[in-house]
């Protein structure tokens, strides 16, 4: 007589795998458990059995399966699933081959058992399984999740009577679970097999499979049940072939045409910090993408520390103008086969738009980051005419500004605004070193971004004054760099608080800066996108600016934070009084504020969007045929 191994693979079965072993006890000489790292009492129960308990890392259920049948002693296996059982006569049909084998594999009915009723029809009953076998004699195959144990050419088989019982779904909520998952599985299987998922196999292969169970195979006969069941497979097929379709047309997007990343601006500012994060994000997770920007620029010197490809190049405003260096983009963009090209700014887009029309470049974008007008002259007719395919506004103020000066100089349905995001995972737990180290009880208040005119530090410092003279005890810390930085100093003086203001440099980790300040305080004149109050509200910090349009997209006021009437120093520096003076509200504020970064500019909203637009952008039979 035969030696027989029941084999089966296990993880956290707690609550089905006694159930099966109780059923094979009798009939096995020995069992193989083999299993994916269980952190429930699966080991504990298949030790009472006497079972030789084997932990294994799941790869996949057909590849699990293989390797668990290599670990049997004999060669005669029998294969179970944690949650099935043989049937009294199945029990008795098995034990009668043992005395007397004659074929290489033996197969049977297995019945279902869903939400504690017993299906007999849908495609569910009877669905035979080829469970014992002669090992040397075939393998697990099949497409995961849903594995086949293949004979090989020439094996014999035979029927045996009595059921496999399967205990499947206790809840039709684990069932719907269960075919979001394996619909995954086998919609990758089927991407790694090179297959296409077509509108016949979206629309009629589920239709088919409904009706198929439904009616032919007499589901209705199981009630609601059967019902449910037919619905759910119809639903599975429907669900791994949009998968299946979406695989391919990501997979034909990432190694379409290259994304060209194009920034030249010299300093850092929103803008730079974008292009760096998104490029970044591409080139990882599998496009084609590269970046140009100037050797002199910070974003160069950020870029050149990661493996994103990058070029470098020099582009003034009138760099247009200069036919070589046309040229020279031109051939740039067709060597490169840049499918894509993303434009931050306007002397970018006179000079890398047209030389990336002229070589053939199919989706030209151009990133508008400032809420001014675009002026309304002959050149910016044609470039966003004839050159321009989509533009991304930072903010909803930003993209109102744009046709300020021309409504016709670009369809409204062109204009795509996509907020700068945080990646607001990396805002948990790391603490950095102090900017500054504060004196006593002395609030601290931040401000950050460029030294320019625009973005208002005079109004900084003029409420700084004010503060002063009301006999607060705080720092006012300003970071950044820029050509008003020398002018701001001296006004500084002028206003007698230097010893309250420090300018403190450019800062490379700006949440090294927002950990270190009380309260942020934005001065600008006008912004495109106000990144520099999300970072601080990621960091828990409440914020005050002047009411211009972009920064109440972002702020919630009197919730997150204040917003000032525009360019009222007065108004500013009550607004800031009244956070210096209540500490619960800061802490309300801040945390409400970090809610709405989380809701609203998180990094992978963004750049969900940008692939959006991409593939919208990317015309469609561009993507092979299914």
């Amino acid at each position: 007589m035969p030696k027989l191994s029941v084999v089966i693979i296990t993880l956290n079965e707690e609550k089905n795998i006694g159930r099966c072993l109780e059923s094979v006890k009798d009939i096995a000489d020995e069992i193989v458990i083999v299993d994916s790292f269980s952190t429930d009492r699966t080991e504990e129960i298949c030790l009472r059995y006497n079972a030789r308990f084997i932990k294994h890392e799941f790869v996949g259920h057909i590849e699990q399966k293989n390797w668990a049948i290599e670990q049997a002693s004999y060669l005669h296996v029998l294969s179970l699933d944690a949650d099935e059982e043989l049937s009294e006569r199945l029990k008795k049909s098995i034990l009668e081959v043992k005395g007397n084998w004659k074929h290489d594999g033996y197969y049977f009915n297995r019945l279902t058992n869903y939400c504690g009723k017993w299906i007999r029809h849908t495609s569910w009953y009877p669905a035979r399984k080829l469970r014992l076998w002669d090992r040397s004699k075939g393998k697990w195959g099949g497409i995961n999740p849903h594995d086949k144990f293949k004979l090989e050419k020439g094996a014999t088989r035979k029927f045996l009577k009595g059921d496999l019982l399967h205990y499947s779904y206790y809840t039709i909520n684990e069932h719907i679970n269960q075919i979001n998952s394996f619909s995954t599985i086998v919609a990758k299987a089927y991407f790694n097999d090179n297959r296409r998922a077509s509108y016949i196999n979206i629309i009629f292969h589920p239709l088919w499979r409904l009706f198929r169970d439904y009616v032919i195979k007499l589901g209705f006969l199981d009630g609601f049940y059967g019902l449910v069941i037919s619905v759910n497979s119809s639903h599975e097929t429907f669900l791994k072939y949009i998968k299946l379709r979406n695989l391919v047309r990501e997979k034909t997007l990432k190694e379409s045409d290259k994304i060209c990343f194009f920034n030249s601006a010299v300093s850092w500012g929103g803008g730079e910090k974008w292009h760096y994060d998104v490029s970044n994000h591409f080139y990882h997770t599998g496009f084609n993408a590269i970046i140009v920007t100037n050797e002199d620029s910070e974003l160069f010197k950020r870029i050149s520390k990661t493996d994103v490809p990058h070029h470098e190049i020099r582009i003034s405003n009138l760099s247009f103008l200069n036919p070589f260096k046309l040229i020279t983009l031109t051939r740039f963009f067709r060597k490169e086969k840049i499918g894509t090209i993303i434009i931050n700014l306007s002397s970018d887009l006179k000079a890398a738009g047209v030389a990336a029309k002229l070589a053939g470049v199919k989706n030209i974008i151009y990133r508008r980051g400032s809420a001014l007008p675009i002026r309304n002259t002959f050149l910016n007719r044609y470039l966003f005419k004839r050159v321009v395919t989509q533009v991304i506004a930072n903010s909803e103020e930003t993209s109102r500004t744009i046709l300020l000066k021309n409504k016709n100089l670009i369809g409204e349905d062109r204009i795509k605004v996509i907020y700068n995001g945080i990646e607001i995972q990396n805002y948990e737990n790391e603490k950095f070193p102090e900017v500054y180290s504060r004196q006593g009880d002395e609030i601290i208040i931040g401000n950050a971004g460029r030294l320019s005119e625009e973005k208002g530090h005079i109004y900084l410092l003029q409420m700084a004054r004010i503060l002063k003279d009301k006999g607060y005890k705080f720092k006012l810390l300003i970071a950044g760099t820029g050509k008003m930085e020398s002018r701001l100093i001296k006004a500084a003086k002028h206003l007698k608080v230097e010893d309250e203001v420090r300018f403190v440099g450019f800062i490379e980790n700006i949440r090294r800066f927002n950990q270190t300040i009380d309260i942020f305080v934005l001065s600008s004149l006008y912004e495109g996108f106000g990144y520099v109050l999300v970072e601080a509200m990621a960091e828990r910090k409440p914020v005050v600016a002047f009411d211009i349009r972009s920064s109440a997209e972002i702020v919630k006021n009197r919730e997150s934070g204040f917003l000032a009437e525009s360019f009222n120093v007065s108004d500013l520096a009550d607004k800031v009084e009244m956070l210096i003076n209540n500490k619960d509200l800061r802490i309300k504020m801040g945390e409400s504020g970090r809610k709405i970064v989380e809701e609203t500019f998180t990094f992978n909203h963004t750049l969900a969007q940008v692939e959006d637009l991409i593939r919208r952008e990317t015309r469609t039979d561009s993507f092979p045929k299914p």
